[in-house]
């Protein structure tokens, strides 16, 4: 219990970890920079279990919060935290909130003893996942963007959204694909989980 204990902090102090360096590799675009970090929060919650990824995401923006230089131009505090591109920070827990709340849902019939997860699966939930990022991120971005900023959703979406669609997109694809491998070198991938064996009849019974 304790080593599962400490194996959960672990991976999420090195989460947090991943989170800040995804920030720190920035080309600027405008007001909201490109940055690595939707790749890296993919990874995140799709490797740790649904409560260290919420840890791990949550522990990350009160970090930044407190003014650890932890975001893109290794920026920190409350200004970071509620400034223009402070909905797409907040839109990093609410995607972490509802993909884990997929996972809950989609791990129900395998807690009742149904049959474990495949490949195919894992890699559905995956792009299910990048998906349900992607337009959170957007959502929350755009419309705390327009607020702050006081500009009509239409501008916030030109340039929050449109220079970024298609790099989004090649960044979740190469998240996926680096999600699978680092499940199974883990231990995690739900496909390589033990089955059941059903009992084999011994002699005797067969005598009978």
């Amino acid at each position: 219990m304790r080593t599962s204990r400490t194996r959960s902090i672990t991976l999420c102090g090195l989460a947090i970890a991943l989170l800040a360096v995804g920030a720190f590799i920035t080309v600027p675009l405008g007001p909201v920079p490109f940055t690595l970090q939707t790749m890296m929060l993919l990874i995140v919650i799709l490797v740790l279990s649904p409560g260290e990824s919420l840890a791990a995401v949550g522990g990350y923006l009160l970090l930044g919060a407190f003014g650890l230089p932890i975001g893109a131009g290794f920026k920190g505090g409350i200004a970071w935290l509620l400034g223009p591109t402070g909905g797409f920070l907040l839109g990093f827990f609410v995607a972490a909130v509802l993909v884990a709340g997929l996972r809950w849902l989609l791990a129900r019939p395998m807690r009742g003893g149904g049959r474990p997860q495949t490949l195919a699966g894992s890699l559905a939930l995956s792009v299910a996942a990048a998906l349900i990022l992607m337009l959170t991120n957007y959502s929350c971005g755009v419309l705390w963007f327009s607020v702050v900023t006081n500009t009509d959703i239409w501008t916030a979406l030109v340039a929050c959204v449109f220079p970024f669609a298609l790099p989004d997109a090649l960044k979740a694809v190469a998240a996926i694909a680096c999600v699978q491998p680092i499940l199974a070198a883990l231990g995690r991938a739900p496909w390589t989980a033990p089955q059941s064996v059903a009992p084999q009849p011994s002699a005797s019974d067969n005598d009978r």
